[in-house]
Formats: structure tokens, C-alpha cells, sequence
């Protein structure tokens, strides 16, 4: 069960940045109207919870999530704080795949001062998806071991009785 519950937990925390490589991308341009990190998680490093959610333009109906690494994030500090006071002032160009019908997974983002360009946000997500799809298959390699074990400690219980 902890192995399933490994992979029920990895494939959950995942799905959306799968989602995003397959899905075409769209400009978005705005300012930023919300921006929230999961408590929870937000500051950890974790791959996949340590992101930001955030709204541009007022729009409620429109939520982008950036996935991103903490070397990332004090890159993205340099030149724009989710948290700055005047965040709201500064233009955004936001590249973001649709992955629900109201969530939009960034692919890069940008400002005249600097910007998170596609290929930096890729190699952080490939690298870490790689790492979680090894963690599955061993997890699952795991799963079935145990419970082929099972059945044949059962069987030889059964047959002694």
C-alpha cells in the first residue's frame, strides 16, 4: 500500500507539467493581479510543490502555475518579486500551455527587466519528471514484489494448515 501510495502521490503532484509539454502554448500579456505560494510546501525546493500560483488582469477564471527550482526563483527575484508592492505595475509577457480549462502551466515568463526563458523552465521539469518516473517505476517494481511475496507466503501458510 506504500508503494501505491507513493506512486497515487507522484503521479498527482506531475500530471499538470505532463500535461503542459503536450499541450500548445499561448502569449499572455498583463499585470499581475494575485500570487500566492502554498504555504505547505512554498520555500522547500521540493520538485513539483515548491510553486507558484499567481492571476494577471483581475481575471479569477485564469490561474497560471509556475514550477520552478530555487535557483530559479532568485534568478526571477533579480528583476520581479511576486511579493514587491509594485508588482502590479510591472507588464508581464507570460508563455503558458492550458492544461484545465482554467489553469495554465508557464512556460516562460518576462518583463522589460529580464525574463524565465522556456529552456531553463524544461531542463528544471525534464530533469525532475526523470527523477519521478524513476521513483514510480521503482515503486511499482517494489509494489509487485511485495505482493507477489504475499501470495506465496500465504499459499505456503495455507498448505500447512
Amino acid at each position: 500500500m506504500l508503494f501505491l501510495l507513493i506512486i497515487a502521490w507522484c503521479v498527482s503532484s506531475t500530471h499538470l507539467v505532463v500535461r503542459s509539454f503536450i499541450a500548445e502554448p499561448h502569449l499572455f500579456y498583463g499585470t499581475l493581479s494575485h500570487a500566492s505560494i502554498p504555504s505547505l510546501f512554498g520555500g522547500t525546493n521540493i520538485p513539483f510543490l515548491d510553486k507558484t500560483y499567481f492571476q494577471i488582469n483581475g481575471d479569477k477564471d485564469a490561474t497560471f502555475i509556475l514550477y520552478s527550482s530555487q535557483e530559479l526563483n532568485d534568478d526571477l527575484s533579480e528583476w520581479f518579486s511576486f511579493a514587491s508592492p509594485d508588482a502590479a505595475q510591472i507588464p508581464l509577457e507570460i508563455w503558458a500551455a492550458r492544461v484545465t480549462d482554467k489553469v495554465y502551466v508557464v512556460q516562460s515568463i518576462s518583463t522589460k527587466d529580464g525574463g524565465l526563458e522556456w529552456e531553463e523552465i524544461a531542463d528544471y521539469q525534464i530533469e525532475h519528471l526523470l527523477v519521478v518516473a524513476g521513483i514510480v517505476l521503482f515503486s511499482f517494481i517494489g509494489m509487485v514484489v511485495f505482493l507477489v511475496l504475499g501470495i506465496k507466503t500465504k499459499k505456503r501458510l495455507v498448505r500447512r494448515v
